[in-house]
């Protein structure tokens, strides 16, 4: 369950990368990656796994993941059924925080893009009414190239910058590169967790790991991640949870157990507890015929959108 990190291709010509995607079902697998990521799905259903966040994605929805923010999109199971003939479609612009110079985002005309991007760490989701604008203009980036690209996404940063129609995905996530940055003890004390969170979990075994006492340990990691030992490894299991009941057929009763969890009544409560549903009715979800309704299925659907929206 520790996400992988990702090599995104650098292209010679431009400062971002920017890729519109089109295949039966989503590829990557968990990961993360130094540079952050608009995520604009124009099809397909399925979910989505963003920090520490498990929800429903289909089309129309955009996203915008902070730097090393570890995150998968995990299609529907029709999706990967031989005769099926649905397709995932995506546009997807990955940019390093620094892509326009060491200080542009210092200036005081840009200094809000900055504040974007930092909040991006949690991960952040556009909602009405900036939806159709912001699939308008990432479908139009796919169509420019060079100085005009540059200049068109800029502003569309600009403009989401000064938006009140984000919302947090993952409220108080803190990134692994945060970790990192306070010191090697958290590090060591992520890493471990990350390897044994389906296993008995002992605080004083964990406070070893960190040279300090149970006590002093508890305080210190509430105060580097904002959570408590007990809720983080809860986060990790669940999150592990979800992703059993979408890739496999093992019984809610089995993917408790698989998770770490020694009864099924525990399991099935604090599942409900982190994803406001069972994992029976998580799972039966899967199933439905129209799982997603969508919003914006086309380039020609956003374009009216669009229209619609400005007129």
């Amino acid at each position: 369950m520790r996400p992988n990190r990702l090599t995104v291709p650098q292209p010679p010509d431009a400062s971002f990368h920017l890729r519109h995607e089109q295949s039966a079902y989503f590829t990557n697998p968990w990961h993360f990656h130094p540079e952050l990521e608009l995520n604009y799905i124009v099809a397909g259903t399925g979910t989505r796994f963003i920090g520490q966040s498990v929800a429903r994605f289909g089309p129309g929805e955009i996203l915008l993941l902070g730097s090393n923010v570890p995150h998968y999109w995990k299609s529907d199971p029709v999706h990967y059924q031989p005769n099926s003939s649905l397709l995932s479609e995506a546009i997807v612009v990955r940019f390093r925080p620094d892509f326009a110079g060491d200080s542009f985002f210092t200036l005081p005309e840009t200094r809000a893009i900055q504040g974007l991007l930092d909040r991006a760490v949690v991960g952040l989701q556009v909602n009405e009414p900036m939806v159709a604008s912001v699939a308008e203009t990432l479908w139009a980036l796919t169509e420019q190239s060079g100085f005009s690209q540059l200049m068109a996404f800029l502003t569309l940063l600009h403009e989401l910058a000064h938006s009140t129609a984000l919302v947090a995905v993952s409220p108080g996530y803190v990134s692994a590169q945060q970790w990192q940055k306070q010191s090697e003890r958290m590090s060591k004390v992520i890493a471990y967790l990350h390897d044994h969170f389906t296993e008995p979990i002992s605080l004083e075994q964990v406070a070893g790991i960190a040279n300090m006492n149970p006590a002093s340990f508890c305080r210190y990691f509430r105060q580097q991640t904002g959570y408590t030992l007990g809720r983080f490894v809860t986060d990790l299991r669940v999150r592990y949870a979800a992703e059993l009941l979408i890739s496999t057929s093992l019984s809610v009763t089995e993917v408790g157990e698989r998770v770490g969890f020694d009864n099924v009544s525990h399991f099935v409560q604090t599942f409900r507890r982190c994803q406001q549903q069972t994992p029976f009715v998580f799972r039966q979800q899967l199933n439905r015929t129209t799982p997603y309704l969508p919003k914006l299925k086309s380039r020609e659907g956003v374009r009216a959108e669009a229209s619609n929206v400005f007129r």
